[in-house]
């Protein structure tokens, strides 16, 4: 139905829209159930920046032959502990997918193992490459170096990605702890939100053409500099995840953009990395006690919440409600299939 110039869709015909453009795209039908089903996770979800929103990038990286929609990625492993994919140039997620069971098998049997991956594209929210270990009852720690645009701390140039990291673990009793988020102060496509939504960010994002702090989200775009969360710390966190990222994988440094401008693309080929753990070989069967306390003292905490837990909140309403989709973005997304 519809109502003030937006559509509602079930979280089904979200997917079913999604796996059309990748098609149409050219995908195959693997490739598109996967990227289908990441969509339809990040509308249920949130941040819905990268859901339907995403789909116009996704299109333009293969119409664009930046990256290939029909992919055949190559997964070898290379140590006792290490597993290392080759995406041929196609979404990390489609990788990481043929390499999960294996990688699980692999912590099993070493209570820690690590897969990398190069030559792939990464769009969309990290915590989906981590949340499937952890209901696996892993605990897993995922990066992927990104498109350059956050400048150091004292910089005036951008030398990192927004650089995202996820965490997740299993929580007894309940869904597993799950939380991702960018070394950025606030991720590129919520400030492409705000100015097509007409309002500043909530504080200082980024740089204006003067080199100075704003809460312009139109100036940020302007210069495509966005400032680091925490000062420093923010920075020092992206640049560990540009080595665990790009450099332990081989992939495209965030500063090396040559390719993608070429192909007017909104991301690198940069380098993934995901770390998994298995609590029960690591001598303490007291670990879930240990979670379990740790989130108890954080729920009821005031406004506290457990990292992460944003997002069952806003599952249940998308579950029961639907997604609404702008007419404009339906309008966009009917031109892709």
């Amino acid at each position: 139905m519809t109502d003030n110039a937006t559509t509602t869709l079930s979280l089904d015909e979200v997917k079913e829209l999604a796996r059309s453009v990748f098609v149409a795209a050219g995908m195959g039908e693997q490739g598109s159930e996967v990227m289908a089903e990441l969509v339809r996770m990040t509308e249920r979800d949130g941040p819905r920046s990268h859901g339907l929103r995403m789909l116009p990038v996704y299109a333009q990286s293969f119409s664009s032959g930046y990256a290939n929609p029909t992919a055949d990625p190559r997964i070898e492993r290379v140590a006792p502990g290490v597993l290392r994919g080759d995406g041929d140039n196609g979404y990390y997620q489609i990788t990481a997918a043929k390499a999960r069971d294996e990688l699980i098998a692999m912590v099993r049997e070493n209570g820690i193992a690590a897969f990398t991956c190069a030559n792939c594209h990464h769009l969309g929210a990290l915590r989906f490459d981590t949340g499937p270990l952890a209901e696996a009852g892993l605990v897993a720690l995922g990066v992927v170096n990104s498109l350059s645009m956050v400048v150091p701390q004292g910089g005036i140039r951008p030398v990192f990605g927004t650089n995202p990291m996820s965490f997740a673990c299993p929580r007894p009793g309940a869904e597993p702890v799950v939380w991702d988020q960018a070394s950025s102060m606030v991720a590129l496509m919520d400030i492409r939100m705000a100015a097509a939504e007409g309002h500043d960010l909530p504080r200082p994002a980024g740089l204006d053409p003067d080199g100075q702090p704003t809460q312009d989200p139109s100036a940020i775009l302007e210069t495509r500099s966005l400032l680091p969360f925490g000062e420093h710390k923010g920075a020092a966190i992206a640049f560990l995840i540009e080595i665990l990222g790009a450099a332990l994988a081989g992939g495209t440094l965030s500063v090396d953009n040559a390719s993608r401008e070429a192909h007017g693309a909104l991301n690198i080929k940069g380098g993934n990395t995901l770390i998994a753990i298995d609590p029960a070989r690591f001598g303490n069967a007291a670990f879930e006690d240990y979670v379990q306390r740790v989130c108890a003292e954080i729920e009821g905490n005031g406004n506290a919440r457990v990292p992460g837990d944003g997002r069952l909140q806003n599952r249940a309403a998308t579950q029961a409600d639907g997604v609404r989709v702008t007419a404009d973005l339906m309008a966009q997304l009917r031109e892709l299939v």
